[in-house]
Order: C-alpha cells, then sequence, then structure tokens
C-alpha cells in the first residue's frame, strides 16, 4: 500500500464533504464508509510524490459517484453526459450552473495534463469515453430487468467495469514512457482485457447481496439464470472464469514478447497489473463497505436524476 495512504483517505473523505455536496448526506457518509482513498492506495502503492497519487484518487471517487448517480440515465441522456465529458478532458472549460461533475473532472484533467504524456493523456481520454460509451450499452438490460446471454455478458462486461483508464495512470509509476506501438501491442491489449474481466468478476462477487433483484449484469447471476443454477453452483462457475482469468494473465507476465528497449518496462507494467488486481482485492476484503448492506445506495436513491435536467 501506498505510503501515502493515509493522508489520500483523509483528503477523499474532505474531497466528498467539500465537492460532492449535491449528494444526500446519507450518500455521502455512504461514501466515506466505502474507503475509496484506500483501493487507490492499495492499486498504485508506488507512485513517486503524492501529486502523482491524488489525480488518480480523485478520477476513482469522481468515476465511481458517476456510475452510481448516472445509473438509471436514459441512452439518450448517457450519450449527452458522455459528449460532455469528453469535451471537458479535451480542455473545455465548465459552464456557468453546470453540474458539479464538470469542474471537478476539469481540475482531474488539468491535474494529469501536468503529469501524462500528450500519447497518454489521449488514451486516458479515450478510455472514460469508452466506458461511458459502455454504460449506455447496460440500459436496455438494467431498465427492464433482462439477463443478458453470458457470451454477450461477457463482451459488455470487459467494457462496462470501466477499469482501462485506471489502469494507464501505472505509466506513472514506471518512470518511464511506453510508446502507442508499445500500448497498441496484442499483447498489451489482452493484458487489459483480462485484467478488466478479472477487476470485473471480484467486482460481481462482493456486489452480489446488492445485486439480487436489482441488477441483471453480475456474472454469478447471469450464469444462474442461463444454466438454472443454484446460487452456490452459479459462484463456482464464476470463480472458475476468475481462476482461468488470472492464470493466463500470469502466464502472460511471464512470457512477455521482445520490445527491444522497451521490454524492462512492459514486464514491469505488466506485473503492476496484477498489483492492481490484489490492491482491488484487498480493498474488497479489509477496508470497504460498500457492498455491505446498508453500504451501497438504494435502489431508487438516483433514480429521479433521470428525470432531472442534466
Amino acid at each position: 500500500m501506498s505510503t501515502y495512504a493515509e493522508k489520500v483517505k483523509a483528503q477523499t473523505d474532505m474531497w466528498i464533504d467539500r465537492d460532492y455536496g449535491f449528494l444526500p448526506l446519507k450518500m455521502q457518509m455512504k461514501y466515506k464508509l466505502s474507503n475509496f482513498g484506500y483501493i487507490t492506495a492499495r492499486c498504485l502503492p508506488d507512485m513517486p510524490t503524492y501529486d502523482h497519487l491524488k489525480p488518480a484518487a480523485m478520477f476513482m471517487l469522481w468515476g465511481t459517484v458517476f456510475d452510481d448517480y448516472y445509473e438509471h440515465c436514459t441512452t439518450e441522456q448517457l450519450q449527452s453526459l458522455q459528449k460532455r465529458v469528453v469535451t471537458v478532458l479535451k480542455g473545455s472549460d465548465p459552464e456557468p450552473g453546470e453540474h458539479d461533475f464538470f469542474p471537478l473532472l476539469a481540475d482531474i484533467r488539468d491535474r494529469l495534463n501536468v503529469l501524462l504524456p500528450p500519447y497518454w493523456m489521449q488514451r486516458y481520454i479515450d478510455n472514460v469515453d469508452n466506458y461511458i460509451g459502455s454504460m449506455q450499452l447496460e440500459v436496455p438490460f438494467k431498465l427492464v430487468k433482462h439477463f443478458p446471454r453470458l457470451e454477450e455478458f461477457i463482451r459488455l462486461r470487459e467494457l462496462t467495469i470501466g477499469v482501462h483508464a485506471f489502469l494507464d495512470l501505472i505509466i506513472l509509476q514506471l518512470g518511464l514512457d511506453l510508446p502507442e506501438e508499445v500500448m497498441n501491442h496484442a499483447y498489451m491489449k489482452e493484458l487489459y482485457r483480462l485484467t478488466a474481466r478479472v477487476f470485473a468478476w471480484c467486482n460481481d462477487f462482493y456486489s452480489i447481496e446488492k445485486d439480487i433483484d436489482r441488477e441483471p449484469l453480475n456474472l454469478v447471476l447471469v450464469l444462474q439464470h442461463e444454466f438454472k443454477l443454484s446460487i452456490e453452483a452459479a459462484n463456482d462457475a464464476a470463480m472458475s472464469f476468475h481462476d482461468n482469468d488470472v492464470r493466463e494473465i500470469v502466464r502472460l507476465q511471464s512470457d512477455v514478447p521482445d520490445f527491444g528497449h522497451y521490454t524492462n518496462g512492459v514486464k514491469k507494467f505488466a506485473w503492476y497489473l496484477g498489483v492492481m488486481i490484489q490492491g482491488q482485492k484487498d480493498w474488497y476484503a479489509i477496508d470497504t463497505k460498500r457492498y455491505q448492506k446498508g453500504g451501497f445506495p438504494e435502489e431508487d436513491t438516483f433514480k429521479a436524476v433521470a428525470g432531472s435536467n442534466l
């Protein structure tokens, strides 16, 4: 865990009070008990300075609240939000009276612009863009609580976990740059895909109590529905997905292609993806109350947002 863990935890609580005043007080308390500062400190433990860790923690909090807050929006509303998010990330100033999400995002953008090379900033923007795009793909299933087929669900879940932009911030720990041709290599794309899947499966295991009778996009529940399994058998089947993906990540970490003088950097990046996975798991097991009863937003908490002027 980062040596800045306690500092970032305390500051995350302060941000919830100061910057997320649009939330009901009950939800502010729930987000504090979620301890999002700790997941950033666990997943990115070797940031060289607090100024490197801080925007990552700001983004983790922003992304989680954004996902909860706009959960019930229509495809058209999410498309509008997606367009505005990307515009802000590319440099647009927040407008007077605009929702607090956008000045907060502009602050994150400005901090990352100082730290990330231009290619990496664009990559980060693209991954945030893709994530909000994936929220739109969930709408037909969430609206009527309809289970997708397993094959369709797996493709969708790799995107909707929304972790790709967070994974990009590993580059801030490396002390070196990895160029576009390296990051677009099939090897790196597969590592990202598998890491996103493992993040998603872990999330689905820990959120099962929240998702039963509420959320159709959970691996355990999709398996239970499609194959008419007990919840215990579905959980075992889901764990097999998780374990197979972890084994493949470990295999890839030990079989890195030749990237010339970038090879050592790729090996280090691949290793940090494993650190990310372990950090998420430890946060679930040790730090957060988000997935305990009463720790997550109730189903109707943000439903009125979909009927409001975004």
